[in-house]
């Protein structure tokens, strides 16, 4: 029921979005779809090789970074490190550095039991460069996700298949995905905007001892 009410909301948002030219709220959106969040993971997925398809690895290391920053307690056997690929805050909190084998990271994922999961990825949806949006698991095939070994949509499947968990898709726009190139300036500074976005709503999932 709550996952059906996202997608509502999703599709009223995109669809006043495109009336209004705006950027959907995707704050307002992830805000919503944590609120029952037990334990999260976030997959950062992309190819840092291959200039803004690595959005999502500059993201989590953003957030564990901003974490080791802000000297967080943590009762866990990792320790943050933007150099693993796997970190863990507490027990509701799960980066994972996914690079182009997201598929790598499922024995992981079954092992903790996210009850929600965030996969934040480059996407080719034919939309002005820096969009974020977020991306029904329904309408995968028609979004390329250029470098993964597999293709998104069963790596989705198997993952809803061993886990009861609550999945969200969010693309951005690439601008340049041609090899040997770093971030663009334009997605780079969508990536701080978009960090800045988490850490809030992160701060306030860790610290919602209700979760």
């Amino acid at each position: 029921m709550v996952m059906y009410l996202l997608k509502f909301y999703v599709f009223i948002t995109l669809f006043f979005s495109n009336i209004y030219g705006e950027n959907l709220d995707i704050e307002r959106i992830l805000r919503d779809y944590l609120k029952d969040c037990e334990k999260l993971a976030i997959m950062g997925i992309g190819n840092t090789m291959k200039g803004d398809d690595g959005f999502g690895i500059m993201l989590v290391k953003n957030l564990i970074d901003y974490y080791i920053d802000n000297d967080i307690d943590i009762n866990d056997k990792y320790e943050l490190n933007p150099n693993n690929e796997v970190n863990k805050i507490g027990n509701k909190l799960l980066l994972l550095n996914c690079g182009v084998v997201p598929e790598n990271f499922t024995d992981v994922l079954k092992k903790e039991k996210p009850s929600h999961i965030l996969i934040v990825d480059a996407a080719l949806m034919g939309k002005p460069a820096g969009t974020i949006s977020i991306i029904d698991v329904d309408d995968i095939s028609e979004v390329g996700f250029s470098t993964h070994s597999l293709p998104m949509s069963i790596i989705v499947k198997y993952i809803k298949h061993y886990i009861n968990t609550e999945i969200l898709i969010i693309g951005i726009e690439p601008k340049n995905i041609d090899f040997g190139e770093p971030l663009s300036n334009e997605i780079y500074k969508k990536n701080l905007e978009f960090t800045k976005i988490m850490t809030k709503l992160l701060d306030s999932f860790l610290d919602n001892d209700d979760n």
